[in-house]
């Protein structure tokens, strides 16, 4: 099963998350941002008319993907001391493949 690029580079800033005075929002738009450089580099183009509601919508999700993933705990650096290194491993190897895939 192949995991959606979206997902990969969520999983990669969720789990090197270095900046405790970062807030949700722009943990976010991090996510968002690198995954629309992703897209540009793999020659998908996002039509300017439409790249606010791209944004808006992808933020939505990323937003979503953030509260399922570290539901229970109180913030991103408390999930984050329950990151195995193995789990830090695989987020990163599928992280790296994914940045060869894009050039």
């Amino acid at each position: 099963a192949q995991l959606d690029p979206l997902f990969i580079i969520f999983e990669q800033h969720l789990c090197n998350f270095q900046d405790p005075s970062e807030d949700r929002k722009t943990f976010v738009a991090k996510v968002v941002t690198e995954y629309l450089v992703f897209l540009r580099r793999s020659r998908i183009a996002v039509p300017p008319a439409w790249e606010a509601q791209v944004v808006e919508e992808l933020a939505e999700i990323v937003n979503s993907m953030l509260v399922k993933k570290i539901y229970g705990c109180l913030n991103l650096q408390e999930f984050q001391k329950g990151l195995t290194s193995d789990l830090r491993r695989r987020a990163s190897t599928s992280y790296k493949r994914l940045k060869s895939k894009a050039g």
